[in-house]
């Protein structure tokens, strides 16, 4: 069995958010402050060891108010029960997943209140969440002081009022019939069903202020005490006995040495008066305390020659942020085993595993989780596997793209809404991927991989064609910086650059569209005509040449075609598709900057320097010499576009790359890359109002998707 959804409302920015989990490692990705950290806290409080301790400012932005409908209602007199129903609730909803000829559901039984027997789902509720009898002290509040705004105090009064009124509680959901509901008295059910474990991002390996700090050693001590439960593993209890024996050995010995030590001391103190007859004489005793001795002074080394030890703080980083996530693992795995009544299903939140690792080992951590998982089942053969599902919070691209695609689940952070602030929604891949042919799937997320591609954690993008572009980039947007106001300057904004080439970038299309990623494309224009030349055998065939715009017919660049496919011919991501259809250059040029954008995206490609003139440029190198006449010994004239396309043959793309990036130090940014980065630097619109999440729809025992 296992966790198969989770449905967070009224947490800070998971207002109301819902999200599929995989057996083994679901990988949550975003940028900053988008609520991945909430995520992990949610689950600390209902289900942590620590119990729940939310506060006022845990409840979203959104349902605050909530506080003032309920003080309204009950100045009014409303039934008591309206007003408690008016009042905001923290919840989380998971939705368990299990087989219907297992043999035992173990904790999971008390949650299963259906009477279909081709149910396979159980729905369990956790709410933070007032009573009756605490109305009075929540909302009844003396008047306000002068001065102090009503709002104000009533706020401050409920900081205090919430952690007395609001508890956990605990409830059944019957998946065919959700008026059908079973609390239950207090968490006891709740712990018994689901153990919850979190390996945090700080992990205090490099605090080295004060001497070497062992925090790996210190991990020992709590493998022993878990070792030491009389519910623990028959192998782990024999190794903490005889770990305990040892240590009762060493108290004997040392117990006779010291008897000896004290003798010998006897007659000079017999000198000092002591024992006088009343004293009673001395007996040494030394208790050695094993959990002392594994936490404070057992420490972890890494073998050198001739005997001499690095400590612990000696090795880097990275190694020890790994063997410490491990052992953690192994703590945690060790604990799952060794309680009483085993969690139905375990669940361990780990952020930030990238902390110090370098990038080939953070993929292989990701990658080889779960067959971490399977080593340390093997070492219990005779008892069930695991029941471990791991959540990944990171920053991280190398960890993001080693991740499958149905495993991401992305964070994004949409623009405020008035009234209801900032908000999170979660975009799932597995679903949200599904419109995107399996091939070009796998062309993503291949090509990803292979560039560390951050689309995942970037504010805006910009995808380009070639390296020129690709290099120059910083430069370009910091000359367009001078002619934007400072608050939306590209320099202070994270936007992340992505060499695709004009005949993949559309492949990318669907997945900014999912992402709702604002997204500059810019591509060359790649006029060709139909020329006529002789084959091998001396035949006469039609093939379509480069050449100046003035004399194209057409373009050849797939991205421009896909672009303006004609609206309802094709749905991005259908996976039987004609290819696009051709358009002419002359049609391309009449284009206005409304109709080159698509949602989140703008296409920018060689529009004429000057508005209105026929002199256009074909590719990059072309534009930036029409650009900058002055730099490349460019003559005025009719055929300015067809010197410049000829001038721009003879270019070495990396060198003019290189000498415009950082040898000249005043030159002109062509004006469809101006026009774009322009476009770029601005705000997205303001977000509309959020459509709620529609509950899941359960029957016939499968869950909604």
């Amino acid at each position: 069995m296992r966790i198969q959804k989770v449905r967070v409302e009224g947490f800070r920015l998971l207002q109301d958010v819902e999200i599929m989990l995989e057996p083994g490692s679901t990988v949550i990705v975003g940028r900053n402050n988008s609520g991945k950290t909430s995520l992990t806290d949610a689950f600390e409080r209902f289900a942590g060891d620590g119990g729940a301790k939310f506060r006022l400012q845990d409840f979203s932005a959104g349902i605050r108010s909530k506080f003032f409908e309920a003080k309204e209602l009950r100045e009014k007199g409303e039934d008591p029960g309206k007003v408690l129903s008016a009042l905001p609730r923290i919840t989380i909803t998971l939705t368990f997943a299990y087989e219907s000829d297992a043999p035992s559901l173990g904790p999971l039984s008390a949650f299963v209140i259906d009477l279909d027997m081709n149910s396979t789902t159980a729905i369990v509720k956790l709410e933070y969440a007032p009573t009756l009898p605490s109305l009075q002290q929540l909302l009844d509040v003396a008047e306000a002081p002068v001065g102090i705004d009503a709002r104000v105090h009533f706020m401050r009064h409920l900081k205090e009022a919430i952690l007395k009124a609001y508890t956990v509680q605990v409830s059944a959901i019957d998946p065919t019939d959700p008026a059908n509901v079973r609390p239950f008295e207090g968490t006891t059910h709740l712990n018994a069903l689901l153990q919850c474990n979190l390996v945090r991002a700080q992990r205090t390996l490099d605090h080295v202020k004060h001497g070497d700090t062992d925090v790996i050693g210190k991990l020992l001590s709590t493998l022993f005490k878990t070792a030491s439960t009389p519910t623990a593993a028959v192998a782990d209890q024999q190794l903490a006995a005889q770990l305990k024996s040892s240590v009762e050995a060493i108290e004997r010995e040392v117990q006779s040495d010291f008897d000896t030590m004290l003798k010998a001391l006897l007659p000079a103190i017999n000198v000092l008066g002591f024992p006088s007859m009343n004293d009673t004489e001395l007996q040494p005793e030394t208790s050695l305390n094993v959990d002392a001795l594994l936490s404070d002074h057992t420490k972890v080394v890494y073998t050198g020659a001739d005997g001499v030890h690095l400590p612990e703080g000696y090795n880097g980083l990275g190694t020890r942020n790994l063997i410490y996530m491990l052992l953690q693992l192994e703590s945690y795995h060790k604990l799952y085993r060794a309680r009483p009544t085993r969690a139905a299903t375990h669940l361990i939140f780990i952020e930030e595993p990238e902390a110090h690792l370098h990038p080939q080992m953070q993929e292989v951590f990701i990658q080889q989780l779960n067959a971490a998982v399977g080593k340390l089942s093997a070492k219990y053969p005779d008892e069930p596997t695991w029941q471990v599902q791991f959540v990944i919070t990171t920053h991280s691209s190398h960890v993001a793209n080693a991740a499958p695609f149905e495993a991401i689940r992305y964070f994004l952070n949409q623009q405020p809404v008035p009234a209801l602030g900032r908000r999170t929604k979660v975009k799932d891949f597995k679903k949200g991927m599904t419109t995107i042919p399996e091939p070009d799937q796998q062309f993503l997320h291949q090509y990803m991989t292979l560039t560390k591609c951050d689309l995942y954690f970037a504010d805006k993008a910009i995808l380009v064609e070639g390296t020129t572009e690709r290099v120059l980039m910083p430069r370009l947007c910091e000359f367009v910086d001078r002619d934007v106001d400072e608050e939306h300057k590209l320099v202070r904004q994270y936007i992340t650059t992505v060499e695709v080439g004009g005949a993949y970038a559309h492949i990318f299309y669907p997945l900014l569209n999912f992402l709702e990623l604002k997204t500059l494309v810019i591509t060359d224009l790649d006029a060709v005509r139909l020329d006529t030349t002789k084959d091998r055998k001396g035949n006469d065939r039609n093939v379509w040449k480069k050449c100046p715009v003035a004399m194209g017919e057409r373009t050849s660049n797939a991205a421009i075609r896909e672009w303006f496919r004609p609206a309802g011919e094709k749905a991005d991501g259908e996976v039987e598709a004609k290819p696009a259809p051709d358009i002419d250059v002359k049609t391309l040029l009449a284009k206005t900057d409304v109709e080159k954008l698509s949602g989140n995206r703008r296409i920018a490609y060689q529009v004429p320097e000057t508005p209105g003139s026929n002199v256009c440029a074909r590719s990059f190198e072309d534009a930036l010499v029409l650009a900058n006449p002055d730099k490349f010994e460019l003559a005025d004239g009719d055929n300015q576009a067809e010197d410049a396309w000829e001038i721009a043959q003879e270019l070495p793309k990396s060198e003019t790359a290189l000498r415009f990036a950082i040898r000249e130090t005043n030159w002109n940014v062509p004006r469809y890359i101006i026009d774009g980065l322009k476009w770029l630097s601005e705000p997205p619109p303001p977000a509309e109002e959020y459509p709620p999440v529609v509950p899941p729809v359960h029957a016939g025992g499968e869950a909604a998707a």
